[in-house]
């Protein structure tokens, strides 16, 4: 067994805790406690069936020596018949407790993965994504975490139990042997201290060979991730080879750590196996010389060899549940790396029906980059923003900083609520980010379009005309029933940022951030869903990064960012600056100042919404 814990009982004042531990303030075996906590009543009936099961399983050997001894002894048939009409007894009461110990260990085990993995899952929500990318390494990475860890802690769990019946074994078997006689118990307990010496020597070899398998196994996850999303493209250039062979690495990298780790699990557990049968070998020689002697019976005989096989079955369960920790730690350790990823509490706020989107010097920086922004703005119900500029100027990465998917300096605010001081599931109710490039999953137009949660047919329908479906699918026999194949692959570019759009419409969305959704679309269909769309947000904050003209021209307002590395000196300020943004069809603007970027005002069309661009005192130019 491995040794005594390290206590961390100076860690915030906390008790110390009862799993091992490696190190001061290790996060995975508080880990592994609040997860066995959350399932303490399918845990504790779990141990009852078990300790049931077991009592009856070792009470069978008891019963069929005495079988043994009733008949072959005494010549009593009547005897024979009894105590074997109890073994049968003990057999189904044995079944019995075995159903009962898998049926609440499986539930246990059962939910408490999912609370890991509705925790990581708000873990990652709750933070940007550069920070959760810095803690995990990649994504694919993140993908292990939430699979292949979760469920080697599942595995714990659903043997803990095991345990019990162990102790349960050794309290009842010590003296039971111990009464047929002191040399057989003598035979048996010598196995202890080699068991001893065995299993304090092969756990930290087990734990580390766990460790290098875990991150290999992370590795490759993320090399799949990249050969799914990326070989196509590289194809076309002639360059996949580049990311199969790196798949083959980290496979062999994996291969070799699976190979070392089984090599020191085989040779562990070769031994731990061996020495209990070299136990019941030495016992059979001894009790022949007791059964010889008259010692013990042929039925006492019967039934140490039994024990010794019971025992035998006790050692190697503690053998695997002694790896199962080993492995447990390491994956809990990597899960509660995400799970204390730096997000502080943020209570449930007050918003308002129709808030106003206020962006105030909103700035990103990150290392080896040019610095984004910044960016202020006001935006009111109803107002489409476009944000435009040349490529690499930080459009997208605006939009994800006002979404609060990487970190920025600066504020946004909905109303007097800053959006930073929001609970992710309020964050991601009011705001809404369809990217350019959307992900879509295996599955039909339908099922995607209904991943936030189900809706009535007539408001699906109603999303997907919005947002131009009807006219994209309408060369598919199968229109919103069509599969969009893995990762969407079946579908056009356009198509999938059509089904995105239709999907973040369906959310209702109080302010929508889209970044370039009608770049795939031809000049027809992008003027058709932009007329849409503009009709369906007539209460709703639009910000649109955009080069396209036809989304420039039904936008409110236009901010243009400078090209990366620019520099530009801002436009003089014209009135308070506190004024609420103009009104679409308020009156006249003002011209817009040279080098500003902007177009001129447009009159509005018959049905079409009014002014286009934004006057140069509305503009914010940005410094890249």
């Amino acid at each position: 067994m491995t040794g005594p814990a390290r206590t961390t009982a100076r860690d915030r004042g906390q008790q110390p805790p009862v799993i091992f531990s490696r190190r001061p303030a290790d996060p995975a075996p508080r880990l592994l406690r609040h997860a066995l906590s959350r399932v303490r009543g399918h845990f504790l009936r779990s141990v009852a069936w078990a300790a049931l099961r077991q009592s009856a399983f070792l009470a069978m050997p008891w019963l069929l020596g005495r079988a043994v001894d009733a008949g072959v002894r005494t010549g009593s048939p009547g005897g024979a018949l009894l105590y074997g009409g109890a073994f049968l007894a003990a057999a189904c009461v044995e079944y019995a407790g075995m159903r009962g110990w898998q049926l609440w260990a499986t539930l246990a085990d059962n939910r408490a993965g999912t609370w890991l993995r509705t925790r990581l899952l708000k873990a990652i929500l709750a933070v940007d994504t550069d920070t959760l990318q810095r803690r995990t390494g990649t994504f694919g990475d993140l993908t292990t975490r939430a699979t292949r860890d979760v469920d080697t802690v599942l595995v714990w769990i659903h043997g803990l139990t095991t345990w019990v019946v162990i102790g349960l074994t050794a309290l009842v078997l010590v003296p039971a042997i111990g009464g047929l006689d002191p040399l057989l118990l003598l035979v048996a307990a010598a196995t202890v201290p080699v068991l001893l010496v065995v299993n304090r020597v092969f756990p930290p070899v087990f734990g580390r060979r766990a460790e290098h398998l875990a991150a290999a196994h992370g590795a490759r996850s993320s090399a799949a991730d990249e050969l799914l999303s990326a070989l196509l493209p590289l194809r076309g250039v002639g360059a996949d080879h580049v990311l199969v062979e790196r798949h083959h690495r980290h496979s062999s990298e994996v291969t070799r750590s699976t190979l070392r780790l089984a090599s020191v699990g085989s040779v562990w557990e070769a031994v731990a196996f061996s020495v209990p049968l070299l136990a019941v070998t030495a016992g059979l020689l001894a009790g022949g010389l007791a059964v010889a002697d008259g010692r013990i019976t042929v039925g006492a005989l019967t039934t140490f060899v039994l024990w010794m096989g019971t025992v035998s079955l006790a050692v190697n369960a503690l053998i695997g549940r002694l790896g199962d920790f080993a492995e447990a730690r390491v994956a809990a350790d990597r899960i509660a790396r995400v799970l204390e990823l730096p997000a502080p509490p943020r209570p449930y706020a007050e918003l308002p029906g129709r808030g106003v989107l206020r962006v105030d010097g909103l700035t990103v920086r990150r290392p080896d980059r040019a610095t984004v922004g910044p960016l202020t703005l006001t935006a009111a119900p109803g107002e489409w923003v476009a944000l435009t500029g040349p490529t690499g100027s930080g459009k997208s990465t605006l939009l994800r900083a006002v979404a609060q998917l990487v970190p920025a300096s600066g504020t946004a605010a909905y109303g007097d609520v800053r959006l930073d001081t929001l609970d992710p599931e309020q964050l991601y109710a009011l705001v809404g980010f369809v990217p350019e490039g959307p992900l879509l999953l295996h599955g039909t137009v339908t099922e995607n379009l209904l991943l936030p949660g189900d809706r009535p047919p007539a408001e699906v329908a109603a999303a997907a005309h919005t947002a131009g479906l009807d006219l994209a699918l309408a060369q598919l026999p199968d229109g919103l029933d069509t599969e969009v194949g893995e990762r969407g692959g079946a579908l056009s570019g356009g198509q999938r940022q059509l089904v995105a759009l239709a999907r973040a419409l369906l959310r209702d969305y109080p302010v929508l951030l889209l970044d370039d959704v009608t770049s795939a679309l031809d000049a027809a269909t992008e003027a058709e869903v932009l007329d849409r769309l503009r009709a369906a947000t007539a209460d709703r904050i639009v910000l649109f990064a955009t080069h396209a003209p036809a989304v420039r021209a039904r936008a409110d307002r236009e901010i243009t960012l400078a090209a990366p590395g620019a520099r530009e000196t801002p436009l003089p300020e014209l009135g308070t600056g506190n004024s609420p943004p103009p009104q679409p069809g308020t009156g006249d603007t003002p011209p817009p100042e040279p080098g500003t970027g902007n177009t001129p005002p447009r009159k509005p069309g018959p049905g079409k919404s009014a002014p286009i661009s934004t006057p140069a005192r509305e503009q914010e130019p940005l410094h890249g």
